[in-house]
């Protein structure tokens, strides 16, 4: 049996899971879900984990939430160093493989069922189009797919870093409140969780507008404030939070545009990430269509795209596995 270690290593949460390659596809014997932030490095992690399996896997395919740069990855918003050749070392492995946590969502979307999709535009598809991937999460991810010539192939991106463009008197308004802050206002600034904060400081701070006392106390006590922002947008009862979650949306729907663009996304545009499942019933897709094609000559290309947002909270995961088992396969 050729068992492998699959993982999805985020700023906020880590997806680790023990695996079997057979030749009927891959089966995973144990996962866990795991607080990034409560372990030193990955490697502490790792062993607790392995600690509680029945099997000692022989490689490893680790999607990282940061850049993957020759045998290193950085984690942009934890601040670990993951080395891929001290982690063959450590833990005796023949092989791992190390991959940008959206190159991780990308090798998973050819394997998504119906059932794991919301479609926000049915669009028309490009069988062999190139497919890109935009995920609000902790950060914002971006990722791509070329079609090779027999499958797909997925390419990571840091796109989320590039600077935010308002397309909006009040986005204008927004990005000149950040940028005094922060100097460089990156769309991850205002398209992600730490956006959805962001947005929030700058309707409070910067427009003035008024939160109740009991809300404004539960978010100063708060360590991630961003749950509570949505959970008071979803239920209406905050103006505020609801305002947030407005502007949030229309700044992901025009950077989803973007990217459709710039990746020629004939094939589909996916949105992954944690965020809008929990939110998807503030939604609309007419509303977020307008803006995902709302770009001048490009309007009626953006509008036979298909979109869709991904269901599957563990898509990244999925991919892994997927990328995992090819290399367990390999012997």
């Amino acid at each position: 049996m050729a068992y492998f270690l699959a993982g999805d290593l985020g700023g906020t949460k880590t997806l680790l899971a023990l695996c079997e390659a057979g030749a009927d596809g891959n089966v995973v014997l144990v996962e866990q879900c795991l607080k990034s932030h409560d372990y030193p490095d990955l490697p502490t992690m790792l062993t607790e984990f392995l600690a509680s399996c029945p099997h000692s896997p022989e490689s490893a395919a680790i999607g990282v939430a940061g850049p993957v740069l020759g045998e290193r990855a950085q984690l942009t918003n934890l601040g670990w160093t993951i080395d891929r050749n001290v982690l063959k070392s450590r833990f005796g492995w023949r092989q791992v493989v190390l991959m940008n946590d959206m190159v991780g969502v990308a090798h998973a979307i050819p394997v998504l069922a119906a059932d794991q999709l919301f479609t926000l535009n049915e669009g028309r598809k490009d069988s062999e189009g190139g497919i890109a991937v935009l995920s609000p999460g902790t950060g914002l991810g971006e990722s791509y797919l070329c079609w090779d010539g027999s499958r797909y192939r997925g390419y990571p991106s840091e796109g989320g870093h590039v600077d935010f463009a308002p397309t909006s008197d009040e986005e204008e308004r927004l990005w000149r409140f950040l940028r005094a802050r922060l100097g460089h206002v990156s769309y991850e600034q205002v398209c992600s969780g730490l956006g959805i904060a962001n947005i929030f400081s700058y309707l409070v701070e910067g427009k003035g507008m008024e939160v109740s006392s009991d809300l404004s106390a539960a978010l100063a006590s708060a360590e991630d404030k961003v749950p509570l922002i949505v959970a008071h947008g979803l239920s209406r009862d905050c103006p505020v939070c609801g305002r947030t979650l407005e502007i949030f949306l229309d700044i992901l729907a025009a950077e989803a545009g973007n990217v459709a663009i710039k990746f020629l996304a004939t094939g589909g545009l996916y949105l992954g990430g944690g965020i809008l499942p929990r939110i998807l019933e503030s939604i609309d897709p007419a509303t977020f269509m307008k803006k995902f094609i709302g770009k001048g000559r490009m309007a009626e290309l953006l509008a036979g795209i298909p979109v869709h947002i991904i269901l599957d909270s563990e898509c990244a995961l999925l991919g892994a596995i997927q990328a995992g088992g090819c290399l367990a396969r390999q012997g």
